[in-house]
């Protein structure tokens, strides 16, 4: 083709592509606004779906299409799908810098997401453009509010209302100014200008009972709940507003009364059957709370999550046959329920399957962070893995999470207590108590911390009167011997120690307790040596008792005696550390360590998992100073049971004294050791000794002063208590608690080392 034809005919193609091109454009443009046009018919009509898939096609045709998308905004935010109402609107604030109610409404999505600089920014972009608007004033008054600025909240909020004086929610956002502010006289005159403009918002009633709560005004917050009552009569809100304000002021019987009132307006709202369920099992009306839960269960639309919740409380109040039952149904519906895995980890730790319930516990917690009850849970399974530190990080979650959680209260005051916490302890079982007037234990725990805090007088009263509740308690008629003994009462003390045994003649530590009050009033051996024949006439299989007839004989100066009552203990009581010790002292003092050794082998040869031989055969080896020879003894006896408390008792001193020791599994092995017999003095003084060669001398001292207020007869545990309130830096303390030991004139193996630095500790 000739040149210049090829060019025209080019010219030709091209022409006609831009005519192609223009009138796809056109038509475009039309389609745009013919789809803009149909929803914002449809919008009149009310039909938002076909609103909104026009608009989303007049998008498609043209993205940057502002009013579309502004439209589109409205259309989600109406609809409640907020995620896409805040996209929208925030991009037809971008595109068209002049439609300030998207950027006002932009700013509010921010302010709800803690966002307040972009808030911020979005109300200065308003503000330029109308300075008085008064939606961007009201926005920037909470920016400024947040931000703890409150003249210039004042200020954007007082310059919104002169532009709308009769705006109710202006007055509302003035009367929270002044109440962070703790200005509540002002707070309260502002918000009741908020009601008296319009009675009918259920927000306004609100505030002014949220000022009133804060302030304190219990009385005025209940009569504006009355009055919301009778203006939404269908609404269940101000009556479980005003059952909360009576249990704030411990009116149970009130507030169950204003709970039914919701129950009553609302009775087929399920979460409100299951939380008044929840509510009188917190009180104690068990039959109360299973019936709703099974109301709750009949009614519910999808009952397996209420069915969860019942096995839940059935759990909690010992029905274990119910609780198991409902689980199991549930758990066959959906092995992921929430609730039926806690049940479940409830009932592996019951189970004593630890970290299989522990497993559980974390795994629910990482998909539910913020639910109280998992963190106690996760606590008591810590617990009984013998890690305090765990469980106390697991209970301060929970009680952060949920502080009216009675039960994580209830612990950490007991841990505390076990760990000589006392002012700790004071504090979480007194709340536990305010929440939960019945939790027995948590009364426990506070006198005990009152006792051990050596307050005896207060103490006293306290335990007398847990007794008028449970007049024959043991537990607590021995601690308010100690009580006595403390105010040095030793008449009444006597009293108790033998009213004790007339309960329990085999309870060991109220005759121990008896026989130091018989010794110091100076009662003869021969005489402490019948008291002790006639109390074991009464309990024959008490070893205890047995371990300390033994030691009358030893102080006899009886030693066969001993042995033979030392041998009985081991039989009738294996788990007691004592007794082993003690008959190993006897046979190497006698010099049959030998003959020791070949009995416990050949009874090792009968039977391979005899736990006492294995003990005795320790206990011997350490005495003849084969200290590795033992330390092998309490391995293989700790393979066999790993929470052998003697053998893990006797490992851990063993460690401790070692060259270069591994102080980390000497203490874990002490804290088992203590977990399973927490009131053994020798335990609890190896759990010191093991504190205090790591320098944790704080924990020592604890440790120490525990067994010392159990047993002030032995100078090796003042001698050890001395040593670490010497590391704390208490020398005064020290020095006086060093001189008792030694003024007791009993002999004990370091009291050479303890002369030494007696002298050594006058001379600084």
């Amino acid at each position: 083709m000739h040149l210049k034809k090829i060019r025209s005919f080019i010219a030709v193609i091209l022409s006609l592509f831009l005519l192609v091109s223009l009138s796809g454009c056109l038509d475009s443009g039309k389609d745009k606004e013919e789809s803009y046009k149909k929803a914002m018919a449809y919008i009149e009509q009310s039909k938002d779906k076909e609103a909104i898939i026009e608009l989303r096609n007049a998008i498609q045709v043209d993205p940057k299409y502002a009013d579309a998308r502004y439209q589109l905004g409205l259309l989600y935010l109406k609809t409640g799908d907020i995620r896409k109402a805040f996209a929208e609107l925030e991009r037809a604030a971008t595109l068209d810098p002049k439609n300030l109610d998207a950027k006002i409404k932009t700013a509010e999505f921010y302010l709800l997401s803690k966002k307040k600089d972009d808030a911020r920014r979005s109300v200065d972009e308003v503000l330029a453009q109308d300075p008085e608007n008064k939606d961007a004033l009201a926005i920037l008054a909470n920016v400024e509010l947040i931000e703890g600025n409150f003249e210039k909240a004042l200020d954007a909020i007082n310059k919104a209302i002169a532009q709308a004086p009769d705006e109710d929610r202006l007055f509302t956002i003035k009367g929270r100014i002044y109440a962070v502010d703790k200005k509540f006289p002002e707070a309260e005159q502002v918000l009741i200008k908020a009601l008296e403009i319009d009675g009918n918002k259920v927000a306004n009633y609100a505030a002014l009972v949220s000022l009133y709560s804060e302030w304190n005004k219990l009385d005025e917050a209940k009569k504006i709940l009355e009055k919301m009552a009778k203006a939404f009569p269908g609404s269940s809100q101000p009556y479980l507003q005003l059952a909360s304000i009576y249990l704030r002021e411990k009116d149970v019987a009130s507030a169950e009364q204003y709970l039914n009132k919701a129950l009553k307006v609302d009775p087929d709202n399920i979460k409100l059957k299951t939380n008044i369920a929840s509510f009188y099992a917190k009180n104690g009306k068990l039959a109360q709370a299973e019936q709703l839960y099974n109301e709750a269960v009949q009614n519910a639309p999808e009952p397996l999550d209420v069915e969860a919740q019942l096995a839940n409380f059935y759990f909690d109040v010992g029905k274990f046959d119910k609780a198991e039952a409902l689980l199991k149904k549930v758990l066959a519906e959906n092995e992921k329920n929430a609730n039926a895995q806690l049940v479940q980890a409830k009932f592996f730790l019951r189970e004593k399957k630890y970290q299989e319930g522990l497993d559980i516990v974390n795994q629910l917690v990482g998909d539910y962070p913020k639910w109280g009850e998992l963190y106690y849970v996760k606590a008591v399974a810590h617990r009984y893995l013998q890690d305090s530190k765990l469980a106390k990080e697991a209970l301060l979650n929970a009680i952060k999470l949920s502080p009216d959680l009675s039960r994580a209260h209830g612990l950490l005051g007991f841990i505390s207590l076990q760990e000589g916490e006392y002012q700790t302890a004071k504090t979480e079982a007194a709340t536990a108590l305010k929440l939960n007037p019945r939790d027995f234990q948590s009364a426990l725990t506070l006198a005990k911390a009152v006792l051990f805090n050596k307050e005896y007088d207060t103490a006293e009263k306290m335990f007398s009167e847990l007794l008028e509740k449970v007049p024959e308690n043991v537990e607590v008629l021995g601690s308010l011997g100690l009580a006595y003994l403390g105010q040095k009462n030793e008449v009444k003390a006597k009293q108790v120690f033998q009213q004790i045994l007339r309960l329990q003649p085999g309870n060991s530590k109220a005759f121990s307790f008896l026989m130091q009050i018989e010794e110091k009033s100076g009662t003869s051996r021969d005489r402490l040596l019948q008291m002790t024949k006639d109390q074991l006439s009464k309990a024959p299989e008490s070893g205890p008792l047995y371990a300390i007839l033994a030691n009358q004989y030893l102080a006899n100066k009886q030693p066969d005696e001993a042995l033979a009552q030392y041998k009985k203990a081991q039989e009738l009581d294996p788990n007691n550390p004592q007794p082993y010790a003690m008959s190993a002292l006897i046979l190497t003092r006698q010099g049959k360590r030998d003959q020791a050794i070949a009995e416990y082998k050949d009874l090792l040869a009968k039977q391979p998992k005899a736990l006492g031989a294995y003990m005795g055969l320790g206990s011997l080896y350490e005495q003849s100073g084969k200290a590795e020879l033992a330390r092998d003894a309490y391995k293989k006896a700790l393979e066999l049971n790993p929470e052998f408390a003697p053998a893990a008792n006797n490992m851990a001193w063993l460690i401790a004294e070692s060259e270069n020791p591994d102080l980390g599994e000497a203490l874990r092995l002490a804290m088992i050791a203590k977990g399973q017999k927490p009131d053994d003095i020798h335990i609890i003084d190896t759990l010191g000794w093991v504190h205090y060669k790591r320098g944790s001398y704080s924990l020592a001292r604890n440790e120490f002063q525990q067994a010392v207020e159990k047993n002030e007869s032995m100078p090796v545990l003042r001698y050890h208590l001395a040593l670490a309130l010497y590391g704390e830096g208490k020398k005064k303390e020290a020095l006086e608690q060093l001189e008792k030991a030694l003024e007791q004139k009993k002999p004990f193996a370091e009291q050479t080392d303890a002369m030494e630095k007696l002298n050594a500790w006058r001379a600084e």
